[in-house]
């Protein structure tokens, strides 16, 4: 399978098991079952701390920055030995203060298709005091990014994907439908699941001042919600999926997307990101982040950059190369 021929695997620092590692090395297992070859790198970042104590009383702190790297990577490389027999991993390991521009630059170097990253558990103040790795990754990457849970990954599992058909006009929400569907139309091929699209649709609120003969909100809120169903439904048959396989549901979008997610109990959620950072990202928030904790699958997310990468265009944009 071409598009996950190449897969960048985020190692967490000091970590007993990891999740990432799995889910690389069981989709491997799963393409070399259907002779397909799958390269695995193994990055281990290591963050530049703003204070520690051995740093600091290090005399030459050079050589103490490389004998960390040299330490770790003699980790890693028995812990690969250990967790991934008779698989050839190529590892690395990065010191920097940025990891997270730093492996989107080695997925851009290595032209990785695919980077995998274990779930960590963000809470409420993350995103206004400092960023997560995982949240940079969701923010930056320009290739689509697994987040793994540390459950059982069965086979043969279904394969849900979370659309957005409020607007049709607008191009990129558009292509990143349609990109959702490719990437898993791919992992369900791989893994033998069958595709169901959710659509979440926002309740309308209508100004409290509006005052119009004749208006009705509950039938607006109805109309929006036919329109959306309508667009689901011609995009599943327009792609040649079932109808019945086509859930939407009114409500909160974070609370409606984790519902009928566990109804289907897929083995992964296909998502799209607005990819918001800053003080936004605190008072109004990231839905895919905030569904990233409490859904009890992987999740496949979607950056902005990611899908306008696959955009064809006349000349190629420098903002995303």
């Amino acid at each position: 399978m071409k598009d996950c021929s190449n897969i960048l695997v985020i190692i967490e620092p000091a970590q007993v098991r990891q999740p990432a590692l799995m889910r690389a090395i069981s989709l491997y297992n799963i393409a070399k079952n259907k002779n397909h070859e799958v390269k695995i790198t193994a990055v281990l970042p290591i963050e530049k701390e703003t204070f520690n104590i051995a740093s600091v009383l290090a005399v030459d702190k050079k050589q103490y920055h490389e004998e960390l790297v040299k330490k770790q990577s003699r980790w890693l490389k028995a812990y690969l030995s250990i967790n991934a027999i008779d698989i050839k991993i190529e590892s690395k390991v990065i010191f920097s203060k940025t990891p997270g521009k730093d492996i989107a630059q080695i997925a851009k170097q290595i032209g990785a298709s695919l980077l995998i990253k274990s779930n960590e558990i963000h809470s409420i103040l993350d995103n206004l005091f400092f960023t997560s790795l995982d949240t940079q990754m969701l923010r930056h990457a320009p290739i689509p990014v697994c987040i793994a849970k540390d459950i059982l990954n069965t086979h043969k599992r279904p394969v849900a994907i979370a659309m957005d058909f409020s607007d049709p006009n607008d191009v990129l929400l558009n292509y990143t439908n349609l990109r959702l569907l490719r990437e898993a139309q791919k992992y369900a091929l791989l893994t033998d699941g069958e595709i169901y699209l959710i659509n979440a649709i926002a309740p309308v609120v209508p100004p409290v001042a509006v005052d119009l003969p004749g208006f009705n909100p509950e039938q607006l809120c109805s109309q929006i919600a036919c329109q959306s169903k309508y667009s689901m439904i011609e995009f599943a048959k327009r792609h040649k999926l079932k109808e019945s396989n086509c859930l939407s549901k009114e409500g909160p979008l974070d609370e409606i997307i984790l519902s009928l997610v566990n109804s289907i109990n897929p083995s992964a959620l296909f998502i799209g990101t607005s990819a918001r950072k800053g003080i936004s990202s605190y008072f109004i928030g990231n839905l895919c982040e905030d569904i990233l904790d409490n859904a009890q699958c992987d999740v496949f997310v979607l950056t902005p950059k990611s899908v306008i990468r696959k955009i064809p265009t006349t000349a190629p944009s420098k903002s995303i190369c």
